[in-house]
Formats: C-alpha cells, structure tokens, sequence
C-alpha cells in the first residue's frame, strides 16, 4: 500500500531575504496559515502535518497564543504539529528543537515528527529528537548533498527512498535507534516538491511509487510551505499534485504514519 504524508514547512518568504526584515509579519502569515489549514480541510479532511517554524529570527513568534489556537485546530481538523528548526548554528540546535518542542508541550501538543531547515540532519540529531520524544523525521531527501559556506548542510547521498528505523552511527542507514526516516517521495530526480517539479513529472513518481509499493507498505512525504498559499497559482497547482496522488495512494497523518511503521 502507498502512503503520502502532505507536509507545509511553516516558513515564510521574507525568512529567506539577505538582508532587510526577516521577522515574522503576522497581519502577513496568520492569513496565509488560515488558507493553508482551510486548503488541508478541504482536500485531505484535514489530514497533514504543520511543521512550527523555529528559528532566532522568529523567537517566540509562533508560540503565541494567536497561533497556537491556530495549531489547536490543525489537531482538532485531523492534522498534526511538528517541529521545524533553521537554527544555523549547529552548537545551537539542541536549545531551538528543545525551546518549541517545550513551548507545544506547555500548550497542550504532543509534537512526534521533525523536519531540519534545508532537510538538515545528521546523526547527532538523532538523540536531541529522542530526548523530545520527536519519533518521525521527514528532513530525508534521498540523494540530496548540501553544502554552504564549505559546511554540510544536508547529506542523503544513498539513504532510502522508504520509511526505516535510522541508524544511531549514520542516518542515511537503517538501524536501532528511537527515530524513524520518513522520505520525501521520490522516482529518479523527481520529488513530490510542486514548487519544483511539474504536475506531469510528479503523476510519474506517483506511478513508480505505487509500482514500488506493489508488495510492501510505503511511506513518503509531500512537500509544501506556508508561502505557497500566497499565490493562487501555487494553491491550483498543490490542489491538482493531491487529486493525482490521491489516484495512487492514501494520504495520513504523523499517528497515523507512525502506527503503520510500528506494524511493519
């Protein structure tokens, strides 16, 4: 059986400036994270996860209680809430996953799944998520191989293009620890990243994963951010990436997901 997992990375698009103001609006994202859960609700019945963007730049921003009744109703529509840290400095990670994984906690969440910023990951993130109770991570973009500033950001090279138990020693590999991999979907160097990849290249991957899938579970995530539900055109084209995926396989939540993978 096939399974996608519809993530929205909570970031916003003045994050990512050189330079400027690239604090957190909320007269900007609050509308934008509305159309995101009014998106989800009406095509998935509400199943995906929201990762809460963590980061210096936002502070607390997204722990506010304007939001945090926000992430009340994703739980309450059937979706889930994660953690998503863009802490760059890496001695500082441990203090970002741990400050929101904290705030939810203190709020009334039970966060399970991760994703990195740029899908950043290494095996020293393994027992930080563990030490959070953080079971799922999603940062895994098999073959990806990141590099800034002469530093790994992100390296996949190798890893699996299906869920598996992550080695404590090398997070491309299966393994023992507490922390399960789950991919963005892919077929080739396609992903399920419409802000990349076309609709037709995407109803191929959805079709060689389903061919993958025909003997065993299979697990993937799709991939969007809160920017996208600014432009109209962006919000078609994740409508249409959904309505094929649905053809070819079922769409979960993270307790969802996380159930199936204790199973198997």
């Amino acid at each position: 059986m096939l399974y996608f997992v519809f993530t929205v990375d909570g970031d916003w698009d003045e994050y990512f400036r050189p330079h400027g103001d690239r604090a957190p609006d909320a007269r900007r994202i609050m509308p934008l994270i509305d159309r995101e859960i009014d998106f989800a609700s009406r095509n998935l019945g509400g199943r995906f996860i929201h990762f809460v963007h963590a980061s210096p730049v936002a502070g607390d921003f997204f722990l506010g209680s304007g939001l945090i009744s926000r992430w009340q109703r994703i739980e309450r529509g059937g979706g889930s809430i994660g953690v998503h840290s863009h802490e760059e400095d890496p001695g500082k990670l441990d203090d970002s996953i741990t400050s929101l994984s904290n705030g939810l906690k203190h709020a009334g969440f039970l966060p399970i799944a991760y994703r990195g910023g740029y899908m950043a990951f290494d095996a020293k993130s393994i027992p930080i998520l563990e030490a959070n109770g953080l079971k799922l991570d999603f940062s895994c973009d098999p073959g990806r191989h990141l590099v800034r500033n002469g530093r790994t950001v992100s390296d996949w090279r190798g890893a699996s293009d299906n869920f598996y138990r992550m080695s404590r020693e090398d997070h491309r590999k299966p393994g023992d620890s507490g922390v399960f991999e789950v991919p963005l979907g892919s077929a080739g160097k396609t992903k399920l990243y419409p802000e990349i990849n076309s609709l037709l290249s995407i109803w191929a991957a959805a079709k060689a994963l389903k061919r993958s899938a025909a003997d065993k579970d299979v697990i993937v995530s799709v991939m969007a951010h809160t920017y996208d539900f600014a432009r109209s055109g962006m919000v078609r084209k994740l409508k249409w990436t959904l309505w094929i995926l649905k053809k070819y396989g079922r769409f979960i939540n993270a307790e969802e997901a996380l159930e199936l993978i204790r199973r198997a």
